[in-house]
């Protein structure tokens, strides 16, 4: 397929359902509806925003697919208040996860109406903090997507309940908008930094080459601390991600994991076998994954990011389940 060259970019705002907050939403597309073969929604991480992940919106849409993603609460632009970047608002990660199901059920409505057709496959994508918001989504609105992209996802973390305790703690001393230095090393520094500490830079842990992480830490709509309350409510997403007790409505959907070999996050082979034993007990029946030699958490913005993006294009587009 010729790649399509006029694709249509749109910035808007949705109102949340749960609490009226503002979520910004980007949408990239092809002009010409009748290239439209299918829909991908992305689910970004903590500290990040929409526009990082426009580089490969605009390789899908040119590849015919439309493209979304929101600002999460306390991100980018969904926020009252530049204070409140990192702050979930009082409808915490509930609210984030009913606000992703918003944009999916909007973004169909209006493929409906542009595409005239009400069959385009969704793919949800989710990157880490994304990734566990995607697993909380599935809980409840499975049906209504038909694939699960997950990258740079966070295994199971025996240490997610002590954080908890932790942050509650600190939250009854300090406040629910304070931004912990403690908080984020128990949370971030102790088990990601500490492997690239060598390195002397932050977040040098999420993709191997420095030049990347040094912008990513010039991003002012990314380098900034989470809250008390942002903490709380990803820890909540983490602990939310890998409970059981629901039965799947869409059990066939494939389910795809893609990490770097060198991600903290995914920990090691074994963690990721339980991340897969845990889907198949819920009843998940297609599930795989692929890991990259020597990329780290981010691999979509690593320096080989294409071979990231060529491969999830590829299980967007297959209709095997292999």
């Amino acid at each position: 397929m010729n790649k399509i060259t006029n694709l249509s970019e749109t910035r808007y705002t949705h109102i949340s359902g749960t609490d009226g907050l503002p979520i910004c939403v980007l949408r990239i597309e092809p002009e010409n509806p009748e290239d439209i073969k299918g829909i991908v929604q992305f689910v970004h991480g903590k500290n990040e925003h929409k526009g990082r992940y426009a580089a490969f919106m605009r390789f899908l849409a040119a590849h015919g697919y439309l493209t979304i993603v929101n600002d999460h609460r306390g991100h980018g632009e969904s926020i009252l208040d530049q204070e409140d970047l990192g702050y979930f608002y009082d409808g915490g990660a509930e609210a984030l996860v009913e606000d992703v199901h918003e944009i999916t059920l909007e973004v169909k409505e209006y493929a409906r109406q542009r595409c005239g057709r009400d069959d385009l496959p969704l793919t949800l994508l989710g990157h880490s903090m994304g990734s566990l918001a995607a697993r909380c989504y599935i809980r409840k609105y499975d049906a209504d997507i038909d694939k699960l992209c997950l990258t740079g996802s966070p295994s199971r973390s025996s240490m997610v309940r002590q954080g908890m305790r932790i942050i509650k703690r600190l939250k009854f001393i300090e406040g629910k908008k304070a931004r912990s230095k403690l908080a984020r090393k128990l949370i971030m520094g102790t088990s990601y930094e500490r492997r690239f500490r060598k390195e002397g830079l932050r977040n040098s842990w999420t993709n191997s080459q420095r030049e990347a992480v040094i912008e990513h830490n010039s991003d002012p709509l990314s380098s900034f601390n989470f809250t008390l309350n942002g903490y709380e409510e990803m820890l909540k997403l983490a602990i939310l991600a890998y409970k059981g007790g629901y039965v799947p409505q869409n059990p066939d959907m494939p389910i795809r994991f893609f990490s770097g070999e060198d991600d903290p996050c995914y920990h090691s082979p074994r963690k990721l076998l339980e991340a897969f034993r845990q889907l198949k007990d819920i009843g998940y029946t297609d599930i795989h994954c692929k890991l990259y030699k020597g990329m780290r958490h981010d691999v979509l913005h690593e320096r080989q990011k294409l071979l990231v993006y060529n491969d999830i294009l590829s299980f967007i587009e297959s209709d095997d389940k292999k």
